[in-house]
């Protein structure tokens, strides 16, 4: 992937990236740092300005990840991403965080962009007492993990909708949840919002590419007994009613799950004290600080 990009040229035959060799930053010096050309361009044209990220440069770098998603990436997904910052900054003139540029979400995962995805958990209560939780499985379609489990609605983070809006729109597009389930009010006592407490986790490809950070929002809805989610927009193949002591031994044993809904899933059980410790295996609080984990600054 390293010699991809470093060969990455636009349409006018121009690099897209460029090497750099012994850059300072705060823990000594790293060497090999892929930047995009139109930064360096930029630097050098503008040697004392710093602070200002004008309009023109935002495109330019969007233009610049248009050109690598055209040339590495065979399928384009539909989302954009927002490119922040390592160190968040605001924009004054907005008065909101500084957005480097936006990417098409297939090729986020290959530039170490951050990815973020929405979740619901649908789950039904009978006599205080949690019983079930709604999964879904993923079409045979899906480029990433097709035929996989995951929670009730999963989507990625478009740059255009809050964190909530995206999870009405998903989970109506998905599951049919009507959307007034999801009214976010102290009135309504079925649904909860734990975005403020997110997953975060590095992962990677098998071959050790595309490492990134991916933080995992969660929101839970209590559903009717006799309600059922139903497919919408493709995504899914069918919904399953998974017990409690189901969704505990897939997570201890199962192979069905997506990989990162074992992440997701395992701290909804917990969070309702669904998830039974085994003495001497498992410690809650230690998988709660594992899943939340921050990223090795490099930089």
């Amino acid at each position: 992937m390293k010699s991809t990009l470093i060969n990455c040229k636009n349409d006018q035959g121009e690099p897209i990236f460029v090497l750099e060799e012994k850059r300072s930053n705060q823990l000594g010096t790293v060497k090999d740092i892929l930047r995009l050309n139109v930064d360096v361009q930029y630097e050098r044209n503008n040697p004392n300005d710093d602070a200002y990220e004008p309009a023109e440069l935002f495109q330019r770098r969007t233009e610049s990840f248009a050109q690598v998603t055209k040339k590495v990436v065979s399928r384009q997904h539909s989302d954009i991403y927002p490119v922040y910052p390592f160190v968040e900054r605001m924009d004054p003139l907005y008065d909101d965080n500084v957005i480097l540029a936006h990417v098409n979400r297939s090729t986020a995962p290959y530039l170490g962009i951050d990815s973020v995805g929405v979740h619901l958990n649908c789950y039904v209560r009978q006599n205080n007492v949690i019983q079930g939780v709604w999964l879904a499985k993923r079409a045979s379609t899906k480029s990433h993990h097709p035929n996989y489990w995951d929670t009730t609605v999963a989507g990625g983070q478009p740059h255009n909708l809050s964190l909530y809006d995206n999870i009405v729109k998903e989970s109506h597009e998905e599951a049919g949840v009507p959307s007034e389930w999801l009214r976010n009010d102290a009135s309504n006592k079925a649904f909860s919002d734990h975005t403020h407490d997110p997953l975060t986790m590095t992962t990677a490809k098998e071959d050790g590419s595309c490492m990134k950070r991916s933080f995992y929002y969660s929101f839970d809805l209590q559903v009717p007994d006799e309600w059922q989610p139903t497919p919408v927009d493709g995504e899914v193949q069918e919904f399953k009613l998974y017990s409690i002591e189901e969704l505990d031994r897939e997570l201890r044993f199962g192979q069905s799950l997506r990989p990162a809904m074992r992440a997701v899933l395992l701290d909804f059980m917990m969070r309702h004290g669904l998830f039974k410790e085994v003495e001497g295996e498992d410690d809650c609080s230690e998988l709660s600080k594992a899943m939340r984990r921050e990223r090795i600054r490099l930089w």
